[in-house]
């Protein structure tokens, strides 16, 4: 095919979004020539080509606001517990304080991004999620270009829109994608059920294709990794992982519960990812007197996770049932635990539970329920030839059809397609 452009936008830190990374490589390998705009992150440039993908980092606020707000996380990290801590991180969490900082803060930015947007000149603007569809749509209206709007999340139908978005954000969000969602050149949804709810919602989508958040296909995957000395395990410690974001709704609070209940004493519980709760979790853990039986390990780079996820004897997947977009949810850490031939422990869920039933790779719970919970983690702790099973199940699965690969090619074929 000739070489076409695509401006993709992306309102997080590229660096921990294994999804866009994907779709950006398949895109690129097969012709396109792809420019990213993400969010600024530290120890990366404003603008960096990469593997001959060009990446454009606008900087949210000015970089002595930014020093500004280096300076508070850092008091509130280095102080943690203290009165300090605690007034700093009331004053941020803040609900009316956030309103008026967001309006300050999101006005300029997304006026930046737009105007990086038009700068490109693209032939598809692909806007990932709905924080960025009014960009990519205004600005390919503007150039007479394509839009794809790839909806990683059922977002009017998540706990972040229903109750941590304010009211004028809400009825802004809805019609946003009320106006740009039914004329989109194309629309991606990540779970089947999720497409057929946006069908629901907007009957005149012209095309809607499912990508799946699956990971890439590991042939190879080593016998022990970098997690067991991470933590100084013993050689029969049980490793009971949760990998993701650390914030509420994803069942973290009954997991520490369901920890207290373990019977069985070799069992090390390990939480590692972004922790977007403001230390809450760690404290529950210290309220808790959950001490040597838990441990908290900080986010790495999507590209690393393999070799510290193969480590684990299981792993959980607890959302709470708290919205469709939960509900309906196949999220990227199913795959990759079945890729690293990791046993799960996973909400029971349409979704999740379709796939754990048809492949056999784990055990699926009440997420409100700690005793639950507690009841997986043992059986799996004392039954060495069931984890096996299940780790051989899953990675079969894995390889032979939940992997990037096939998704790959609907997302290649959906573009192909579209010009």
């Amino acid at each position: 095919m000739s070489s076409k452009s695509i401006c993709m936008v992306v309102k997080n830190r590229l660096s921990n979004d294994a999804r866009v990374k994907k779709e950006i490589a398949a895109l690129h390998n097969d012709g396109w020539r792809v420019t990213v705009i993400a969010m600024p992150e530290a120890g990366s440039p404003e603008l960096e080509n990469k593997n001959g993908v060009r990446i454009l980092r606008p900087l949210i606020h000015s970089k002595a606001k930014e020093n500004l707000r280096s300076q508070v996380e850092r008091a509130s990290s280095e102080s943690k517990g203290s009165v300090k801590a605690s007034i700093i991180n009331s004053l941020r969490r803040n609900r009316l304080r956030r309103f008026f900082a967001d309006l300050q803060r999101d006005i300029p930015w997304e006026n930046k991004l737009r105007k990086a947007a038009w700068e490109v000149n693209a032939d598809v603007y692909h806007a990932n999620d709905l924080d960025t569809l009014a960009i990519c749509g205004k600005v390919a209206q503007q150039r007479n270009a394509k839009l794809v709007y790839d909806s990683h999340e059922l977002w009017l139908e998540s706990s972040r829109y229903l109750t941590a978005t304010n009211l004028f954000n809400r009825i802004r969000l809805r019609k946003i994608e009320q106006k740009y969602a039914p004329n989109a050149d194309a629309v991606i949804a990540v779970t089947p059920l999720r497409g057929e709810k946006m069908m629901q919602m907007y009957p005149s989508l012209k095309n809607l294709v499912i990508v799946e958040n699956a990971p890439e296909k590991l042939e190879k995957i080593p016998k022990t990794g970098r997690l067991r000395s991470m933590i100084d395990a013993k050689p029969d410690t049980v490793i009971a992982l949760y990998q993701g974001v650390i914030c509420p709704e994803r069942g973290l609070e009954e997991l520490l519960k369901a920890a207290r209940l373990v019977k069985n004493p070799k069992v090390k519980f390990v939480v590692i990812g972004m922790d977007a709760w403001n230390g809450t979790l760690q404290k529950m853990a210290v309220d808790m007197d959950l001490g040597d039986k838990i441990a908290f390990l900080p986010p790495v780079p999507s590209e690393e996770l393999p070799e510290i996820t193969v480590d684990a004897d299981m792993g959980f997947i607890l959302f709470r049932n708290t919205c469709l977009n939960h509900y309906y949810s196949l999220p990227n850490k199913l795959y990759e635990y079945m890729m690293a031939g990791v046993p799960i422990i996973s909400s029971d869920f349409p979704e999740l539970s379709r796939v754990l039933k048809e492949v056999g790779s784990g055990i699926t719970v009440d997420p409100d329920s700690p005793a639950a919970i507690a009841n997986a983690v043992d059986k799996l702790a004392g039954n060495k030839v069931l984890r096996q099973e299940m780790k051989e199940s899953g990675r079969a699965a894995a390889l032979a059809k939940y992997n990037w690969e096939p998704q790959s090619r609907l997302l290649r074929d959906m573009y192909r397609k579209l010009m």
